[in-house]
């Protein structure tokens, strides 16, 4: 396994299978069944306290380099034992927390000085608990030097990082996310990082927040709480589940504003850890007294900065003989305005994430036409020229994002106020892209790329000014398993706002992946359905608790979020979609 399966993905419950055999659809006859499309954290296989052994008397420096390794696999996480194989000075210096570092094997050490150890399947993990992949092959060696002290051999040089087994880490740490504004301050972007579970979640969270986002993604997202502040924070949970914040050292003068951004952050962040529900913030141990006279806030408010999009339109939408039209929860039925009542010649549409309007592509792929959904207004042409356009993306700034796959490759640009602005996004940009997603908060862009012998899923960070200003994306990254060889990928959607589903169309059957946006999670487990017609797309939102849907090549919409069953299309629905 070259990655941590930290999520299992799942697709369907046994009380679905008699529904699954009414639709045309089967399990597989082995293996465990769980629920339709949802993704839940694996079950914490919490173990039993490990104590490591202290170094011992006349050890060798292969084996006092083993102690080392073995001692930071301690249970409760604790480096103190580990520091006792190192010498007096670098015990003082040596910095666990500036990486991680997983391995599915290790070697056992060899030589005498310096001691080396191989590492199998290793990846890394930045100071914050940011994935970074795979460690690179000439970094899989690692180097120890030993020197004598009081007649016993110590470590005198080791890597400033946590090296566990992958197995020990999965157990022991969750991905969950850190939120920190987009350029604007108007939204907020989650960044997946792993911490440890248990007790210590709430601490590690707000620690995280308080490093800050990194120079990596300058650009792409900023925090209003002050870094470098509260060294050795701890973050107590109260009984009734009030956890204390104290920001102490050089915060400076907080505006009202600049709070209210402050607590938005450690609401979203810290209502990842259930037992919270509010939050009390200090500053320099001096409670904030917020404007309803109170001194705490509740973990679920900020709803106007949700990265998802603040009210947005949680409905389906498609296309039924050129016409919109819209799930009730029971059926299709037509929508209003200019889309519903008139029949257009598109292939795809999308709608923005309040479903005020409408974007759809041509039949030809060459042109965009954009209209309003209610009674007022027309559908008209935008000022787009395409050769052949796939289906465009919202944000929650009502830019339409455009990908047009050209002779030359993919062309990335967006649509706002009547203008088009091309984007240049390194390792997408010219590319073979099959499909495309955007989030809704603006900050990632995920595209397929088809390749000779096989698809890869990648990932780019949009980065923007303080007004809203794109000015590009960083360098695609790989968020698909190498290690999977040759697929195609027919279909992405969004999962999560941090994760995507990607399907593979075999013959008969789908097999359908879950995908961290940082390339985490490309371990997940798959899961298969078989189908009597093979699926065509996957419609997915952001919003964790909008199901998970597939159109079939025979028109029908299969739900897969629980019932697994057809929905009732009034006639062939085409290009279902959720908003964004």
């Amino acid at each position: 396994m070259n990655r941590p399966r930290i999520l299992v993905a799942v697709l369907a419950s046994l009380a679905a299978l008699v529904a699954l055999a009414g639709c045309g659809l089967s399990m597989p006859t082995s293996g465990s069944v769980h629920d339709a499309g949802r993704i839940t954290a694996a079950q914490p296989d919490e173990g039993f306290e490990l104590d490591p052994r202290p170094p011992q008397q006349g050890a060798t420096p292969s084996e006092i380099v083993d102690g080392f390794l073995e001692a930071m696999l301690a249970t409760p996480l604790q480096t103190t034992t580990a520091r006792k194989y190192l010498s007096k000075e670098l015990a003082t210096s040596w910095n666990p927390q500036q990486e991680t570092i997983t391995y599915s094997d290790k070697a056992p050490a060899r030589g005498t000085g310096p001691v080396t150890v191989d590492l199998v399947g290793a990846n890394h993990l930045d100071e914050q608990g940011s994935w970074l992949g795979p460690v690179p092959a000439s970094q899989r060696r690692l180097h120890f030097s030993v020197v004598r002290e009081d007649g016993q051999w110590r470590i005198s040089a080791a890597p400033d990082a946590l090296v566990v087994s992958e197995s020990w880490f999965e157990s022991r740490f969750v991905q969950e996310s850190l939120y920190y504004f987009d350029p604007t301050g108007r939204i907020l972007v989650p960044t997946p990082v792993f911490v440890p579970r248990g007790s210590q979640l709430a601490t590690a969270l707000v620690r995280g927040l308080l490093r800050g986002p990194g120079p990596s993604v300058e650009g792409v997202v900023r925090t209003l709480l002050p870094t470098g502040v509260s060294e050795g924070l701890s973050v107590p949970v109260s009984q009734n589940g009030v956890a204390e914040v104290d920001l102490s050292g050089d915060v400076g003068q907080q505006s009202q504003h600049a709070i209210q951004l402050m607590s938005a952050q450690l609401a979203w962040t810290l209502r990842q850890e259930r037992s919270i529900s509010r939050i009390r913030l200090t500053i320099d141990g001096r409670p904030v007294e917020f404007s309803d006279g109170g001194d705490d806030f509740p973990v679920n408010g900020f709803a106007q900065f949700d990265p998802t999009g603040y009210a947005s339109n949680d409905n389906l939408w498609g296309l039924r003989d050129g016409r919109l039209v819209t799930y009730d929860g029971d059926r299709f039925v037509a929508a209003g305005g200019p889309w519903g009542s008139t029949a257009h010649d598109v292939r795809a549409v999308s709608l923005s994430l309040q479903a005020k309007s409408v974007a759809g592509v041509t039949s030809d792929g060459r042109s965009v036409l954009v209209g309003p959904v209610d009674e007022r207004g027309a559908v008209r042409r935008a000022p787009v020229s395409g050769t052949d356009l796939l289906r465009p993306q919202w944000d929650y700034a009502n830019r339409l994002w455009l990908v047009d796959r050209t002779r030359d490759g993919a062309r990335v640009s967006f649509l706002e106020h009547g203008v088009v602005t091309p984007v240049r996004v390194p390792g997408i940009t010219g590319q073979d892209v099959r499909t495309f997603l955007v989030s809704r908060d603006g900050s990632r862009l995920v595209a397929v790329i088809h390749g000779q012998v096989g698809d890869r899923v990648v990932a780019s960070r949009l980065r923007s000014d303080a007004h809203a200003q794109v000015t590009g994306g960083t360098r695609a990254r790989v968020i698909s398993d190498p290690a999977e060889g040759a697929i195609r990928i027919q279909a992405l959607a969004w999962h999560s706002a941090t994760a995507v589903v990607a399907l593979q169309q075999l013959p008969e059957t789908a097999l359908i992946r879950i995908l961290s946006v940082d390339g985490a999670a490309a371990g997940f487990a798959s899961v298969t359905l078989t189908v009597g017609t093979p699926l065509r797309t996957l419609v997915g939102s952001p919003v964790t608790e909008d199901g998970l849907y597939a159109t079939a090549v025979d028109g029908r919409v299969v739900d897969l979020s629980g019932q697994a069953m057809d929905i009732a299309t009034g006639g062939t629905v085409r290009a279902v979609t959720y908003p964004g």
